[in-house]
């Protein structure tokens, strides 16, 4: 019997090498790997001597659907996914109304199901008082669990005794936490000052969200993580220092991992002064030499994952904050661009293209209990796939994104290194930097083993 699809003559490319082979898909799944075309197929894709990498399995999104779809939307976001060689996502609680309970995730599952282009999962809420939440969302399907150890979004701020709680319960059943760490006292009388002193100006971000703060509150995640036992991933990581902290904690037994972003490789406080609102994000942008240094560890193995925290707005929101910056909200878009720029990371010689599938592939589809249906190219995964063409140079361009808010803040940057096809379960929903997915062809996803 002829399999669905051949996708021959690829370099097949995973963390531990690369070689040169034949892949059959049947039935969604990846049914054989072979150096020679041994038999044929209903359709065939020749990749021609091109790169064929894992889709991304994308931890952090905020595809803000339903509530705030003057944002975004799941059809939008997923297919700007699709067209940045993501496969899968990993939205966040931070929809309208926020995912506290098991009832809100199900019906949330059920909401996006008609909407998704590519397949998705989610995160649950961290509240101050929804401990007994934790385990029966567990159950009905949520992948992890977020938190902020800072007030922001409209989220409250967790204290270490909460988290602890939650970290000794998460734990029981073999969960994630995953946490943006902020110190909210720090951040709180920094801004006190830059209120006193009426500062509206860019830089005064950079004061705000302060490295201090982004420092104490890690360690404080990296301590209850050394107590409890709790896998814990500590998102958007932005300095190298605190890289090194979490790697010497895992050394010591520690279930603690670091997922950074693209901008924190790319963007430094230079970009803030000319760019203002539209690289304002938390944790903010460092310095040049922390960029430089993030950029040496990457090739150093010391992120764990990759993560886009696409968190998109509409560009008059952004332009609000041009003479006011506080005016503007915290938020850039990733989804279209991620993939593009660890490529070029690739081909700049940051880090190898095995490492890259690392960290956005296999890395996070480990944490999150997908692999190997995702993050893998190997015999039974499904056949989430992105043919790469790494000689490929792209101007990234506003016009281009499919995101909603159809602005980057990497507007006219040159990259090499792009994603030329997507595939979702063997289903080819990019091509051409085309579009080609519809709404209802993502899945959700189920953690592999329960």
């Amino acid at each position: 019997m002829k399999a669905d699809l051949l996708i021959s003559n690829a370099r097949i490319v995973s963390p531990g090498g690369t070689y040169r082979g034949h892949v059959y898909v049947e039935g969604g799944q990846i049914a054989a790997i072979t150096k020679e075309k041994d038999a044929g197929a209903r359709r065939e894709i020749d990749a021609g001597g091109r790169h064929l990498i894992p889709g991304m399995v994308d931890e952090h999104v905020h595809m803000m659907d339903p509530g705030f779809t003057d944002r975004e939307d799941w059809t939008r976001g997923t297919q700007a996914a699709a067209r940045g060689g993501i496969t899968t996502v990993i939205d966040h609680h931070r929809s309208e109304p926020l995912v506290y309970t098991r009832k809100l995730l199900e019906e949330k599952t059920e909401y996006v199901r008609s909407r998704a282009v590519v397949d998705y999962g989610q995160l649950g809420g961290i509240d101050l008082d929804n401990l007994e939440h934790l385990r029966p969302m567990w159950e009905g399907g949520a992948l992890g669990f977020k938190g902020f150890i800072c007030e922001l979004h409209g989220v409250p701020d967790l204290p270490e005794g909460v988290l602890l709680d939650v970290m000794r319960e998460v734990q029981s059943f073999g969960g994630v936490v995953m946490l943006h760490c902020e110190s909210d006292s720090i951040l709180k009388k920094a801004k006190a000052r830059i209120d006193a002193a009426g500062r509206t100006d860019y830089m005064c971000i950079s004061e705000w969200r302060n490295p201090e703060a982004e420092t104490v509150a890690t360690l404080d995640a990296i301590a209850l993580a050394e107590l409890t036992g709790c896998t814990v991933l500590v998102a958007h990581v932005s300095q190298p220092k605190l890289l090194e902290a979490i790697q010497a904690a895992r050394r010591r037994g520690a279930r603690v991992f670091a997922e950074s972003c693209p901008q924190y490789f790319y963007l430094n406080t230079n970009h803030l002064k000319e760019l203002g609102p539209f690289v304002k994000f938390t944790p903010v942008i460092r310095a040049p030499g922390v960029v430089e240094g993030m950029r040496a560890a990457l090739g150093r193995d010391m992120v764990d994952t990759i993560g886009t925290d696409h968190c998109p707005f509409p560009r008059a929101m952004k332009e609000a904050g041009l003479k006011d910056i506080h005016k503007a909200p915290f938020g850039i878009p990733g989804c279209d661009t991620t993939v593009r720029l660890m490529l070029n990371a690739v081909s700049e010689g940051v880090l190898t293209l095995n490492q890259m599938v690392q960290v956005c592939c296999e890395g996070p589809a480990r944490l999150f209990r997908l692999y190997p249906r995702k993050g893998a190219i190997q015999v039974g995964a499904d056949a989430d796939l992105v043919l790469v063409d790494m000689a490929l140079e792209e101007t990234l361009r506003d016009e281009d994104i499919v995101s909603k808010c159809r602005w980057t803040p990497f507007n006219g940057w040159k990259v090499r290194g792009a994603p030329v096809m997507t595939l979702v379960r063997g289903q080819v929903v990019m091509e051409d930097g085309k579009v080609t997915g519809e709404a209802g062809m993502g899945r959700p996803v189920e953690r592999v083993g329960g």
